[in-house]
């Protein structure tokens, strides 16, 4: 069941600081007595190399607010995919959503509030996926896989300096292991909930004393959990993927690492219900209501001689067969009687060269090549009945290549490190978006083709031994073209003679948008300035003020046409019907702490934040199709606290705190419906989890590690309108998983259950305005699982 708002108390705050102090108490009196044997969870406060500022460095001297994971850490907390890091990250919201799509793989990802959960190629993220430092443009496929994954990386604000554009939330970059000299090999099998099955394998196979390789191959299988009535689960799993990576280790100061990967989905698409339907109509009284008028004439058909199908007030009638009423909602049921097609197939391959070359003592210099390729079809019903009220269907190609240059120094007696870099970005693609609806059967989509170049540089000078000063500007120029391919295929009203469901160019060949190419292109300039303090050894202090953008776009679906002289102003040129939107900004000020005591045991790290963000793009819901506009700013306010301890031998216990206070400072209500005093969608105030695990020695017999983890989300709004149906109250998920590992430390099962309270709770809610549906992807609920892991 969905649980109710929940809001930290002053009595639960005080519960909580009562709990740290006891901690920081036990790992005090753990360190006087440390015991012969030595520490064996210390290898999880190891100091973590990061490369958050593009060099190197420990988490702890690196004065922004970062989460990160080694690959082994997220093994030990039993995390499968890069979206499960969000329930132990604070401020951190990453969902499947696949939107008006049928994709069961879209990302969706908010930072501190700021985020996008549109898909489409026309509308770019606001948080930046990077694997080995190569960024990920489309959200289709975010969902990866973490496999033979070196560490996990979670920026949290804007990095515009040195990622760039889309990074106004933050970044998740995401490092995969390189060769190395010495042979190794691993392997992994994991059965459980829904027939689950997971086969891991990987293995460096070094060439020769310079030539080093790596391979790892994936398999991962599940059944759905949403059936429909035609036999289809929906939310399976069945995926292929594979990576070959290489370094050559041309000459001391040259290195060349060359890697290719792939991946091969083919899936049933996201496990959607029907939540409810709108009967009193959609939000804008302009927009025509697809149930409604199926409905209307669902009674007609049947004579007239029975009450209406659904109107306010009556929400089912069994006597008419074609009335979309409650029969076909399961009140949140893994049930769903759609009958259209349902399919979520992707295919992407990506090559990287990197070639990193020592020039001297004092200089390095950095080239990261890299192409993409993504390939999508995708296909819902989007109204879970037999009947024809929203169908979708997309086709989705993309392609993208990424050049970027380091150069990296130190000067002054290596009081100033400093990197300049240049980066260009192209990417190119198609999105055919067939829409087949209650009144009309369309085509929507298009041609894009962005580029993107940008010029970087950014130093820390040491001012003394204890205080450090940064800098940073990046300087974006951008070119977006969008050339619409949409016309109507069937006017299912044709010949009714209705003045708008029969007007002229609603009939079949009509263009919906002019097919002609629309360009877009603005240069943008960020800053970035951070003061660093080393307090003592063990606490460092910082303040910095950043700015970031995201890039504006087009929007792609539009219904009904955009027709000079019909519904635009008479004599307006074609390439003025296509609209646009422009970027949105942030700029945020941040003060945060980074504190490493008792021997290494304690890691805490804090910080708070407080951020302007304006020309909001905001979604609007004023026709049949969704468009974006510039039409809002928003002060976001927020806090996060980080702890990571090993308070005796073999304990390990961790928690994290996260406090967000968002809300609209204005947004034009007359364009977008949207009240000033509504919630942003998607943001929680509250985000808080805590883990517990302890390592128990078991001689010749190996060693058992059981592990406990909750975590907490308080409610939230999954559309700017604050839809009550598809709002999701406070939440808790409660894990377990316990690990026997053999002496030698090269064989380990592990026995697990996740949401073993069956919690049932919305990873994201979609309105169909138009179509007066209420959709929801509910989580799977309670899932155990067994894991045997072989080291060679």
């Amino acid at each position: 069941m969905e649980q109710p708002m929940y809001t930290p108390s002053k009595r639960t705050t005080k519960s909580v600081l009562a709990l740290s102090c006891s901690l920081l108490a036990l790992g005090n009196a753990a360190t006087a007595e440390e015991t012969a044997s030595g520490n064996d969870t210390a290898w999880l406060l190891e100091e973590i190399t990061v490369t958050a500022r593009k060099r190197e460095e420990g988490l702890q001297s690196a004065p922004i607010a970062i989460s990160a994971f080694t690959g082994e850490g997220l093994e030990y907390r039993g995390v499968t995919d890069v979206g499960e890091i969000a329930q132990f990250t604070p401020n951190l919201s990453f969902q499947n959503s696949p939107s008006f799509g049928g994709a069961s793989n879209s990302a969706a990802i908010y930072i501190r509030g700021v985020g996008q959960k549109e898909f489409l190629p026309t509308v770019d993220p606001g948080v930046g996926l990077y694997v080995d430092g190569v960024y990920i443009a489309r959200s289709v496929g975010g969902i990866l896989d973490l496999i033979d994954v070196e560490r996990v990386e979670v920026l949290k604000g804007p990095q515009g300096t040195l990622f760039g554009r889309n990074t106004i939330g933050g970044a998740i970059s995401i490092t995969t292991k390189k060769p190395h000299e010495e042979f190794e090999a691993k392997m992994s099998g994991t059965f459980g909930s829904d027939n689950r099955i997971d086969l891991k394998g990987s293995m460096n196979l070094p060439l020769s004393d310079k030539l080093f390789s790596s391979y790892s191959v994936a398999y991962l299988s599940q059944d759905g959990y949403v059936m429909r009535d035609d036999g289809i689960d929906l939310g399976d799993d069945n995926t292929l993927s594979g990576r070959a990576s290489f370094v050559l280790e041309a000459s001391d100061d040259l290195e060349i690492s060359f890697s290719i990967e792939g991946s091969r989905d083919r899936e049933n698409g996201p496990a959607m219900t029907l939540l409810g339907i709108n009967y009193d109509g959609p939000i804008d009284p302009e927009t025509p209501p697809m149930a409604t008028i199926n409905n209307i004439i669902a009674n007609l058909m049947a004579g007239g001689a029975y009450a209406p199908c659904a109107y306010p007030g009556s929400t089912l009638n069994l006597t008419v067969d074609g009335c979309y009423d409650d029969r076909y909602v399961y009140g949140g049921e893994e049930v769903n009687s759609g009958t259209a097609p349902a399919y979520s197939d992707t295919d992407f391959w990506a090559a990287n060269l990197n070639v990193e070359w020592d020039i001297n003592d004092a200089l390095t210099l950095k080239s990261i090549t890299a192409y993409r390729n993504l390939d999508a079809q995708m296909a819902r019903d989007g109204d879970h009945s037999p009947l024809l009220i929203a169908h979708y269907q997309d086709d989705l190609s993309q392609e993208q290549f990424t050049q970027e240059f380091q150069l990296l120094g130190t000067a002054f007696g290596d009081r100033l490190n400093w990197i300049v870099g240049l980066y260009y970005f192209k990417e190119s693609g198609d999105n055919a978006n067939e829409l087949n609806f209650t009144v009309s059967h369309f085509m929507s989509g298009g041609a894009y083709d962005n580029q993107s170049m940008a010029a970087f540089a950014q130093g820390t000078y040491d001012i003394t031994d204890r205080l450090h000063l940064t800098a940073g500007i990046r300087y974006t120029d951008e070119t977006k073209k969008f050339t619409p391919d949409q016309y109507i295929i069937d006017n299912y009203f044709a010949g009714t003679g209705d003045p708008q469901l029969d007007a002229p160019f609603m009939q079949a060949g009509e263009p919906i948008l002019p097919n002609v190419e629309k360009e877009l292109s603005y240069d943008e300039i960020d800053p970035y300035l951070n003061l660093s303090f080393d307090a003592t050894d063990d606490l460092m202090v910082y303040a910095s003020y950043s700015e970031g953008f995201k890039s504006g776009g087009f929007t792609q679906r539009v219904f009904p046409p955009i027709v000079a002289g019909f519904t635009a102003p008479a004599g307006t040129a074609d390439v003025d019907l296509i609209p646009t939107f422009d970027p949105e900004f942030v700029k945020v000020y941040e003060v945060g702490f980074k504190y490493t005591g008792f021997d290494n045991r304690l890691r805490l790290n804090g910080a708070a934040f407080w951020t302007d963000y304006t020309d909001m793009q905001v979604q609007v819901f004023t026709s049949v199709a969704p468009i974006t506009k510039n039409a809002g700013a928003a002060t976001i306010k927020g806090a996060e606290l980080e702890l990571q301890m090993t308070p005796a031998d073999g304990w390990f216990v961790e928690a994290g705190l996260g406090y967000l206070d968002a809300g609209y400072d204005e947004i034009d209500y007359d364009t977008t419906l949207v009240a000033s005093a509504n919630r942003l969608d998607r943001v929680s105030d509250w985000s808080i989890s805590a883990a517990v695990s302890k390592e128990f020695d078991l001689g010749d017999a190996g060693s058992l590690v059981p592990r406990v983890d909750w975590s907490y989300r308080s409610e939230f709004d999954n559309d700017a309108f604050n839809t009550p149906e598809i709002h999701q109250d406070g939440y808790h998920l409660l894990n377990a998983n316990i690990t026997w590992e053999n002496v030698d430390e090269n064989i380990a099962f592990v026995f697990g259950v996740k949401n073993i309270t069956d919690e049932k709770y919305l990873q994201t809610g979609i309105i169909g305005d138009a179509f007066q549906a209420y959709e929801g992807l509910y989580d799977r609920g309670r899932q155990w699982y067994i894991t045997g892991r072989f080291d060679f």
